[in-house]
């Protein structure tokens, strides 16, 4: 394992959300870009300015003959799925950009659309607590840059009024450790990033409590850490922990030596960062960690697209999920050994972006969802995976 220290410049360039991107070079240095957000509408680049790679763009692995069989279960059009909630293995919610909120109630065969607020509301995370309270949560993509949450307390058949959390900041998804201790973290902020975290439920806005995370601003990916014991983790252009479930922030550089996006920890010990870009190259990867942190291998996976979504069921499976949807490349890599070794799972064609599981008996079912380049969000499962 190895101890990663060096700095970073950070760009976040607003672009024409259609448009080509391209890499420029520097004396020393290209543009690297992680994405763009929102991906219909007036885009910003997520980016820094990194070292090219020497490497170059890694190849597309077979399917692994042993491949578990993943089966695409609906295809929602219109729907730019940023991630889905399971409650149980039956009702599942997915959030979507342009104010869609989207209900299954039959493991996700068939989902009916149970909010469409349309443009210029995005909504980048859901969690569910149960069948009936869901908080979503995201952005009112305007001149204000408010961040925002709604609740439903009847399975979604009625919402609250947009909650305004910050007037500085696009949140993305809300994460509790329990029912009253929540997290959210900014996924771009005008000069610093900044997290919300509540203790007593975040039912209204006065229950959260604003904190910069990051004093050296940036964005960060979508999925973040929120473990039982108040620890988080989440990365970007910088790693970051909490010990206090986001009341108080440490940040470091990435442990990528490009930039992390999605980190997930399965206990205090063990966990995975991974990331990618969309230019200069098509490229994903997984980094790992068995000591919380302190030190990390180096890439475990490197792959040819982003890695969005991070699942592990048990210490030792797990999927590495992404894509890149304007090069309609995606799918998901699987390991059985705690992310030291993967294999391609299953080629999507779109870009995967949120995954759930759920116990079911002593099996797990897995979901994992996401858009192709023709903005329809996409739900794949896999039932019956042992728990090794």
């Amino acid at each position: 394992m190895m101890k990663i220290s060096r700095r970073f410049h950070l760009q976040i360039t607003v672009c024409a959300c259609m448009l080509p991107i391209t890499a420029f070079s520097q004396t020393e240095n290209v543009r690297h870009v992680a994405g763009r957000i929102p991906v219909v509408g007036f885009g910003r680049e997520l980016s820094a300015n990194r070292p090219a790679e020497a490497n170059g763009q890694p190849g597309v692995a077979a399917l692994n003959p042993k491949a578990n069989p993943w089966k695409l279960q609906a295809t929602l059009p219109g729907a730019v799925i940023h991630d889905i909630s399971f409650p149980t293995a039956k009702i599942g919610y997915a959030a979507a950009e342009a104010g869609q909120v989207w209900k299954t109630t039959d493991g996700g065969a068939h989902w009916t659309e149970v909010l469409n607020l349309s443009f210029p509301w995005y909504w980048y995370g859901v969690h569910a607590f149960n069948t009936k309270d869901v908080v979503i949560s995201g952005f009112y993509d305007s001149s204000t840059f408010e961040g925002i949450i709604r609740w439903s307390h009847d399975g979604g058949a009625t919402w609250t009024n947009d909650i305004v959390l910050t007037s500085t900041g696009w949140v993305q998804r809300a994460r509790f450790a329990n029912r009253h201790d929540g997290l959210i973290m900014d996924l771009i902020d005008r000069s610093t990033n900044s997290a919300q975290f509540t203790t007593d439920g975040g039912g209204i806005a006065a229950d959260w409590k604003n904190v910069v995370s990051n004093t050296d601003g940036g964005w960060f990916g979508l999925e973040f850490s929120l473990l039982p014991n108040l620890h988080a983790r989440a990365s970007g252009i910088n790693y970051c922990t909490s010990s206090k479930g986001g009341a108080k922030w440490t940040c470091g550089p990435s442990i990528d030596s490009v930039f992390d996006g999605p980190v997930f920890f399965s206990s205090d010990k063990s966990g995975w960062v991974g990331g990618g870009e969309i230019a200069p190259n098509v490229e994903g990867w997984v980094h790992r960690t068995s000591d919380g942190g302190k030190t990390w291998s180096g890439r475990t996976l490197d792959d040819p697209w982003p890695i969005r979504e991070i699942l592990f069921v048990t210490p030792k499976i797990g999927w590495a999920t992404g894509g890149n949807y304007s090069s309609n490349v995606g799918g998901m890599y699987f390991s059985r050994n705690g992310g030291k070794t993967w294999s391609l799972d299953a080629g999507t064609g779109a870009e995967m972006d949120a995954c759930d599981s759920r116990p079911v008996g002593t099996k797990f079912q897995v979901w994992c969802a996401g858009y192709n380049s023709s903005f329809s969000g996409v739900v794949y499962t896999l039932k019956n995976i042992g728990a090794e």
